[in-house]
């Protein structure tokens, strides 16, 4: 017994201690503040913001983690056409292609996102649910030879850089096609009336006289090619010495081009995924002639295997509302803020926040602002929490921002499960980002201390459940403001696709205005959705009342001596 007593107030010791110098930050704060007094939470809401909205235009899109395809049309943004372009490569080089090679059947395949829902244990049948897909509408889906050759390096760097494609290359990869349509099949749901299914995909042999199932996959993609086409491209007199490795290939064979748009009798409904396109694969299935040593000719069936492996380019088609594009642009107010704030993915539009408000004074040795002029470099609110009256620094609790939706201008539409917070000027994530290591139930949901996942009405008793904010926590971020003298950079804010992602794109034209950039988290250019937010200048007057309420705000609990 007196050894489990003494273990266990070790063990309590060990825990205090190394909770003690895990929080070093978050005492060294209230370093000053000592003694028996008692504290209390205090909640502060009076700190400046200033958040306004940044259109982004066109973006690098080459070799994306993640491509949007299909056509989608929000009611608020306005319509987006999503196309790819990618290489192709051969699985095996040098391949022994046999005599007299015909081309039987070629499909294209690529799985879609998604998870089981549930199996049926009688008949071996899945259910599956897609993930990722936005509307239910069917597109026209066209598959073209891209006759364009997607460079693997910069010509005008002297290829030391990568090269860079952009979003609004449409027109460029339109010129530079083959015309003919590759996925030609009289089956309209590959081509014309195309849509993401979610049905388990299922091929038969036939055992006994009688079909049975032989495989089964997941849902995805599959397109029916033109055989003529690859009998000519693989196996036809210009093909001669092409397929003996991927440079040779893909200089010959430059690659596919996954043209979408709405459906002829949908006009304005449509459905878009994201999904890997370097997950796609063509299989070429042909039959050979062999000559037996005996002399006896027979048919053998032989493959191919082509990936869409290379480099790619996705391509968006934007027709965007008048309203959206006049409150991204003309209107927006970098002085004192905009009423609703517009993060948009793909080639959209962001936020942009400042903390702290103006530079105007500076913080005398007693804690009282005296006139600078041009300031001291230092916002005034944050002086004075730097240097306050007394010398008594806070200890911060924590530090958020909550945006919430407005919910009209989203009534019925696709939301973003997910916002994301970074450091503008230096392009990275805040410190938050990286101390948090918690992990929610998908990777999606990765860092969910630090937040920025949509909040959703659970109240709600329809069967899509709106979302009602997102809320980041920047606890760590203030706190360093405050005791370490960081720099306070301005803010942005964007939708993401995945947390883990925090590489950026390139614009294809840098911002205008008095602190311009030319670059945005990649994370958002994968994501085709968009949202709106209030922002932090809403009049305080009876019409505004209940959108006043749902300002943007810091919000900082802290504790300091009574």
């Amino acid at each position: 017994m007196q050894n489990n007593s003494f273990l266990k107030l070790l063990f309590f010791v060990c825990t205090v201690a190394f909770f003690a110098s895990c929080d070093k930050d978050f005492n060294e704060i209230g370093a000053d503040i000592i003694g028996d007094d008692h504290f209390g939470l205090i909640q502060d809401t009076t700190k400046t913001v200033i958040a306004y909205n940044q259109s982004i235009g066109a973006v690098e899109s080459s070799n994306l983690t993640l491509n949007a395809l299909g056509y989608y049309n929000n009611a608020f943004f306005g319509k987006t056409r999503a196309s790819i372009v990618t290489q192709v490569v051969l699985d095996t080089l040098d391949q022994t292609i046999g005599t007299a090679p015909i081309v039987t059947k070629v499909e294209l395949s690529l799985p879609y996102f998604s998870h089981l829902k549930e199996k049926n244990t009688t008949t071996g049948d899945s259910t599956y649910l897609l993930d990722s897909i936005n509307g239910t509408a069917k597109i026209k889906l066209s598959v073209y030879e891209s006759k364009y050759y997607l460079r693997d390096y910069d010509a005008t760097s002297g290829f030391i850089d990568g090269q860079k494609y952009y979003s609004d290359a449409t027109s460029e990869f339109d010129t530079n096609k083959n015309p003919t349509r590759l996925n030609d099949d009289t089956d309209a749901s590959q081509n014309e009336q195309f849509f993401f299914n979610d049905a388990e995909i299922k091929t038969y042999k036939t055992v006994d006289g009688a079909q049975v199932v032989d495989t089964r996959s997941a849902p995805g993609m599959r397109l029916k090619l033109n055989s003529q086409f690859f009998q000519d491209k693989l196996f036809g007199t210009a093909a001669a010495g092409k397929l003996v490795n991927n440079d040779v290939f893909k200089r010959y064979f430059n690659g596919l081009y996954l043209k979408a748009d709405n459906a002829d009798n949908s006009p304005n409904q449509g459905s878009l995924a994201s999904l890997n396109i370097k997950l796609g694969k063509i299989i070429v299935t042909y039959n050979v002639t062999v000559t037996s040593a005996a002399g006896v000719v027979t048919i053998k069936e032989k493959k191919l295997g082509i990936s869409l492996g290379g480099n790619s380019v996705n391509l968006f088609e934007n027709d965007y509302n008048t309203g959206y594009t006049t409150q991204v642009t003309s209107t927006t107010n970098a002085t004192t803020g905009d009423y609703r704030l517009y993060p948009k993915g793909g080639a959209g539009s962001m936020a942009i926040i400042e903390l702290f408000g103006a530079d105007i004074k500076a913080v005398a040795a007693n804690g009282t602002l005296y006139d600078v002029v041009g300031g001291n470099g230092v916002a005034d609110e944050l002086d004075l929490l730097r240097n306050p009256t007394g010398g008594q620094k806070l200890l911060v609790n924590e530090a958020n921002l909550t945006f919430y939706v407005d919910r009209a201008s989203m009534t019925e539409l696709e939301e973003p499960n997910r916002i994301y917070l970074y450091d503008l000027n230096n392009h990275t994530p805040i410190i938050d980002y990286y101390m948090d290591s918690s992990v929610g139930s998908n990777t999606k949901l990765n860092k969910k201390i630090h937040g920025g996942i949509l909040e959703k009405d659970v109240l709600s008793t329809i069967v899509t459940k709106r979302g009602i904010k997102y809320k980041i926590r920047l606890t760590n971020h203030v706190r360093n403001l405050i005791s370490k003298d960081s720099t306070n950079v301005r803010l942005g804010l964007v939708v993401t696709e995945s947390i883990a992602t925090t590489s950026n794109a390139k614009l294809k034209n840098t911002t205008t205005g008095a602190n311009p950039f030319s670059k945005i988290p990649t994370s958002s250019v994968i994501n085709p959705l968009g949202t709106v937010l209030f922002g932090n200048n809403i009049p305080n007057d009876l019409a505004n009342k209940a959108n006043y309420a749902k300002r943007l705000k810091l919000e900082i609990y802290y504790t300091k001596p009574n």
